[in-house]
């Protein structure tokens, strides 16, 4: 039980610096108006596991943190994760509705921060450039990464040990 947890801990911690470190290694394209957030291509792991939730909520939130985002956004963005997580989770038998969440959520949420919080630009163009960000990474990164590591043995028992 006591090594379950410590597994479970590292497993999470992984996720999140690496989200941490792919967001910051993309900074130009992680913030601001115009989002490509690749670090959301890590929300595939969810339907591996659905405690990878966690991992991503967390990194959502340090990275933010780190990133110099207002509190409203460090909070309510993390949030964003962790329902489009929970959504994709309860969706995973369908793919592609599973990917779709995280551009719902994520462009109606972070939509209305950029608007209203940092007063970027109207809601009509925030929320449709956050969805489509968001889309991109999900269809054209995660949708054939997840392809290719769903059969994969040696990825799948990570999750299973």
């Amino acid at each position: 039980m006591k090594n379950m947890v410590l597994k479970d801990f590292l497993k999470q911690s992984m996720i999140a610096a690496i989200y941490v470190v792919l967001v910051f290694i993309l900074r130009f394209a992680s913030f601001d108006l115009i989002q490509f957030r690749v670090a959301e291509v890590l929300m595939i792991l969810i339907l591996f596991d659905k405690k990878s939730i966690i991992g991503l909520t967390i990194g959502c939130f340090i990275a933010n943190w780190l990133g110099g985002a207002i509190v409203i956004d460090i909070i309510f963005g993390s949030l964003a994760t962790t329902l489009a997580g929970i959504l994709m989770y309860m969706t995973r038998k369908h793919i592609l509705l599973s990917l779709v969440w995280p551009a719902v959520i994520n462009g109606l949420v972070v939509g209305v921060i950029l608007t209203y919080a940092y007063q970027l630009a109207p809601l009509y163009y925030s929320i449709p450039s956050v969805f489509i960000g968001e889309a991109v990474v999900m269809f054209a990164l995660g949708l054939p990464i997840y392809l290719s590591l769903k059969d994969n043995e040696h990825f799948l028992e990570f999750f299973r040990s």
